[in-house]
């Protein structure tokens, strides 16, 4: 099973703007039927809609490193 969490991440660090995760995220979805299963089970366990779930993880880490900029920056 592919962790979702761990991909969406990694992808995080790799592209400097959430559009291209998204778009990179996608893609690899569309290629791989297996990550796409998984994907499902994520949003389902995570409590994600699985139309906007990779969406709302990456937000959600994004406001998680701002807020630990913002600490530090205090």
């Amino acid at each position: 099973m592919n962790d979702i969490s761990e991909i969406l991440r990694a992808l995080l660090d790799q592209y400097a703007r959430t559009s291209e995760v998204e778009h990179e995220f996608t893609s690899m979805m569309n290629n791989d039927p297996q990550l796409k299963e998984d994907y499902d089970l994520w949003c389902e366990e995570m409590g994600y809609d699985v139309r906007t779930g990779y969406q709302d993880f990456i937000d959600e880490q994004m406001r998680d490193r701002d807020e630990f900029w913002e600490t530090l920056d205090e």
